[in-house]
């Protein structure tokens, strides 16, 4: 061989090795590319009557976990439902004052039934394993019952309570030391750097994320998060155009760890195309 096919030859080699080191790093960076976690809000309201176990198993369905609202009725049952009040007509009942008896005989007109805890935990018993639920919680008391239920179920680990309040979070650490809790910002808040609160409190609750409104979600604010040592959490993520811009802030490697959405099919559609 020739000097000078003899160099051609090193050279197709130096190529074919840059090559496949830029295929190596490209491989990895896709393994180790972090994903969002897709809570859908209500069980994913936009598609299926909010709170409700049929809602429930659609988004199981399709993949995604579970956002959901919790409180007690007067007899002490945990049920699913965001409203303090349900409005039947000209009548108007407060779900704190009601027996789980009671409440199931009220008629709604789109037909539902308002399950427990209980009901929705056997219901996707199955899928126990892999399924995660995010828990809004009207008071201490719902959060204290939610601990004890989820612990004979032996699925404490799959649960977080999202909760604003300082004092309810303190209440709910003191009592278990394994859940995991989630700060969500108030909504008067404009600036997360000036009005996160007191991060050594939330870090002595072993606070695991902040939870901010859909709107907030920009490169700013998920900087500071990451930057005081929490995960990112979005909520009132509906629209397309913002499922996009949620999906693509990313810092430091780091990317918004979850995101809650009334529309999960087309947020787990947005997830396909972005990373596969």
């Amino acid at each position: 061989m020739s000097k000078k096919e003899n160099s051609k030859f090193d050279k197709i080699q130096i190529l074919s090795i840059k090559i496949c080191f830029l295929l190596i790093i490209q491989s990895r960076f896709i393994i180790i590319m972090k994903k969002p976690h897709i809570f859908a809000h209500r069980g994913g309201m936009g598609n299926c009557i909010e709170n409700t176990i049929p809602c429930f198993k659609n988004a199981v369905k399709i993949g995604v976990n579970i956002e959901t609202d919790l409180q007690l009725t007067k007899d002490n049952k945990l049920i699913c439902y965001h409203d303090h009040h349900i409005k039947i007509d000209s009548e108007s009942y407060d779900i704190k004052k009601l027996t789980l008896v009671e409440l199931k005989n009220i008629k709604f007109e789109d037909n539902r039934e308002i399950p427990t805890t209980t009901e929705v935990f056997n219901a996707l018993n199955n899928h126990a394993n892999d399924l995660r639920y995010s828990c809004d919680i009207r008071d201490i008391k719902t959060g204290l019952k939610l601990i004890d239920i989820a612990t004979e179920f032996g699925i404490l680990d799959k649960i977080e309570i999202t909760e604003k309040n300082h004092n309810v979070l303190l209440k709910l650490r003191e009592y278990d030391n394994r859940i995991k809790l989630v700060h969500t910002l108030t909504d008067k808040i404009s600036s997360i750097n000036d009005n996160i609160g007191d991060v050594k409190i939330l870090k002595d609750l072993k606070i695991e994320a902040i939870n901010i409104q859909s709107w907030r979600a920009n490169i700013k604010n998920l900087k500071q998060i990451i930057d005081l040592g929490f995960k990112c959490y979005v909520w009132g993520v509906n629209s397309k155009a913002r499922m996009k811009k949620v999906l693509n802030l990313t810092y430091n490697g780091e990317v918004v760890s979850a995101i809650y959405t009334d529309y999960p099919d087309i947020l787990v559609k947005l997830c396909k195309e972005k990373y596969t």
